[in-house]
């Protein structure tokens, strides 16, 4: 189905449940029971067809060809439609913890699942991220299911017990079985399909075609059709939480769980990995790593400014068609509670762990130093040469060029937490159109509606061809900042900002386009990336496992606005499944940092293997045997 059809087909179907709710939910019931039922069907079609075949063969008629590949038919769909019922499911990763080890946690858990009437939870995982989850492994195409409840650690060290509950009634209200059966059935319905689906779309069999071409038919269909209902299941995972802990509880710890994961994964990261300068021992891993000491970080008070920005930048967001999770202001609406700051929690939730949280903190930390240990390394490499080169600047301030202000400004927005205005003001005062002075101070002052950024955007806009999108879109930021000032930019400057952004987001896209329609393997151009920034790739993709080859290199196309173009290419090790091929992919696209446009491809997954051979100018990152 293509994507404006998805939209459509969502969009009418959450008009229908707004018009005539119970008619909705009676078709999207109807849609799911048509899914089993064709599944069920072409298993006894399968089946069927090998009963006739058999019974022919047994009356006498001659084993012909059309019944050998007859048989292989059915006995394709037969075995597609069996490993239809097992729905594919990858156990979720995580540090078990066991009722005898933190019983306070078992029995908070045990009176949330008798009010919520749920079912058992079959194991408990404390995992890395801040996030709360259960996970079902669907049997037999989602009939019955397998629980898992998963708590990270993040969230355990940033929430206290009561609000960690309310947390935990959410999940838990998912699998209800006092009301809002349907939604909740539903709403663990699509989770099955959506891995069948994945499952049929890496599969390359010829036999169990027909299975999978109804996946495909059936499953975007249902995705769009039963949108809105797991939309509203969330809405009333949230009334079980507040039927359980209260309305204004519940609506407390959402906003808390907000708030506070902008600063982990922002400011907390930042504040650890600074420590690398001094902590040349940890890069052993013989020390205390991020998690044990994790609570005093994120128990300690959040400026009251930073807490309103942040909470402006959430209700700003606006719900999608990618994620069912309503917004944060939609669901302070359904529980009829009002935003603003409130108080944070007092303590932490860590204790709820009780034995078993010296053990686990051990675990998490010990698999850090494992992923991040080089990377600490040269991190902390790289703090200390700041903080010298920052040093030997400072002998010489009355002499510097705009250059040399700018890195020093580097040092000092990395090694502290100064504003860095002053230093990129005297790179600016010495280079009025230096694109990254620019930048970097209309960046920092957009938000807080600074009217010196207008100046800055203008510039930039008019002069660095490359960066134009990105002045446009801070300029959206700054000119919602200066209306919030009371001081709203005049009609016109407006409208010629928002014209802007549109006519830079166009070329944006067709330069993207562009890119992506030329072969990975065309136009190479010398590469010209410095040591230091090979080094930071060639890290990257040491810390990947399955990883056997990884080159970079660098294109010529003539696209506006003009940028550096990169291809990252990468060879695993044989036997991985489409879908750790992309994710492998997404992981080193995330972490690379390119001066341009830059794509990952993989070798036999997003280009055949042979057309390594045919790309000029790659410098290798990687060689394993």
């Amino acid at each position: 189905m293509e994507s404006a059809d998805y939209v459509h087909l969502l969009r009418l179907n959450e008009q229908a449940s707004r018009e005539a709710p119970e008619r909705y939910r009676q078709r999207v019931l109807r849609f799911a029971v048509l899914g089993y039922v064709a599944v069920f069907l072409f298993g006894l079609l399968a089946l069927a067809g090998l009963l006739w075949l058999g019974w022919r063969w047994q009356h006498g008629a001659r084993l012909a060809g059309w019944m050998i590949w007859g048989g292989l038919a059915c006995l394709g769909l037969l075995w597609a439609t069996l490993q239809g019922l097992r729905v594919p499911f990858r156990l979720p990763e995580g540090q078990p913890v066991a009722a005898h080890e933190a019983p306070e946690l078992f029995a908070g858990l045990a009176r949330i699942r008798a009010k919520v009437q749920g079912p058992a939870l079959h194991q408990v995982l404390i995992t890395d991220d801040f996030n709360a989850a259960i996970v079902q492994q669907p049997m037999l195409l989602g009939l019955w299911h397998r629980n898992f409840l998963l708590l990270g650690w993040p969230l355990l060290a940033a929430l206290e017990p009561k609000r960690m509950f309310a947390v935990v009634a959410h999940e838990y209200g998912h699998l209800r079985g006092d009301h809002g059966k349907l939604s909740a059935w539903i709403y663990r319905t699509r989770m099955s399909w959506a891995r069948l689906s994945q499952r049929y779309e890496e599969s390359s069999s010829a036999l169990g075609w027909l299975m999978a071409g109804f996946v495909a038919w059936y499953f975007p269909r249902f995705n769009a059709m039963s949108f809105a209902l797991a939309r509203q299941d969330e809405y009333e995972a949230d009334r079980v939480s507040a039927r359980l802990f209260g309305a204004e509880l519940a609506a407390h710890t959402l906003q808390e769980v907000a708030l506070k994961a902008q600063w982990f994964g922002s400011d907390f990261w930042r504040l650890w990995w600074r420590r690398a300068r001094t902590d040349e021992a940890a890069s052993t891993g013989h020390c205390v790593g991020p998690y044990a000491g994790m609570n005093k970080l994120l128990q300690q008070p959040l400026d009251a400014a930073w807490q309103r920005e942040a909470l402006k930048r959430e209700f700003k967001r606006l719900a999608g068609f990618d994620d069912t999770h309503p917004v944060l202001k939609d669901r302070l609406a359904s529980l009829g509670q009002a935003a603003g700051l409130q108080r944070l929690s007092a303590m932490h939730s860590l204790r709820l762990l009780g034995q078993g949280r010296a053990r686990i903190a051990l675990a998490l930390d010990a698999a850090w130093w494992q992923a991040n240990r080089a990377d600490w390394r040269s991190h902390g490499e790289r703090l200390r040469a700041l903080n010298a080169e920052a040093q030997a600047l400072s002998q010489r301030s009355h002499e510097l060029s705009a250059a040399e202000w700018l890195r020093w400004a580097d040092a000092v927005e990395s090694l502290s937490d100064k504003d860095p205005t002053p230093w990129l003001e005297r790179a600016l005062l010495l280079a009025p159109e230096d694109p990254q002075a620019l930048h970097r101070l209309a960046r920092r002052h957009a938000p807080s509606g600074d009217a010196r950024v207008g100046a800055w955007l203008e510039t930039l806009y008019q002069r660095h061809e490359a960066l134009a999108w990105a002045a446009a879109d801070l300029a959206q930021t700054w000119v919602d900042a200066c209306s919030a000032r009371d001081a709203p930019l005049p009609p016109e400057q407006r409208r010629l900002w928002r014209e802007r952004m549109e006519s830079s987001r166009a070329l944006e896209e067709a330069a993207w386009a562009s890119f992506q329609a030329l072969m990975p393997w065309d136009q190479g151009i010398p590469l010209q990336l410095d040591e230091a920034q090979l080094r930071g790739l060639r890290g990257i993709t040491l810390r990947e496992a399955d990883l056997r080859g990884a080159w970079v290199g660098e294109q010529q196309l003539d696209v506006k606005p003009a940028r550096r173009h990169f291809t990252l290419w990468l060879q695993c090790r044989p036997g991985l499944a489409d879908e750790a091929l992309d994710d492998l992919a997404q992981r080193v696209y995330d972490a690379a940092e390119l001066p341009g446009r830059a794509r990952v491809v993989v070798l036999g997954r997003h280009v055949p293997a042979d057309k390594l051979a045919q790309a000029r100018e790659l410098t290798q990152l990687l060689q394993r045997r």
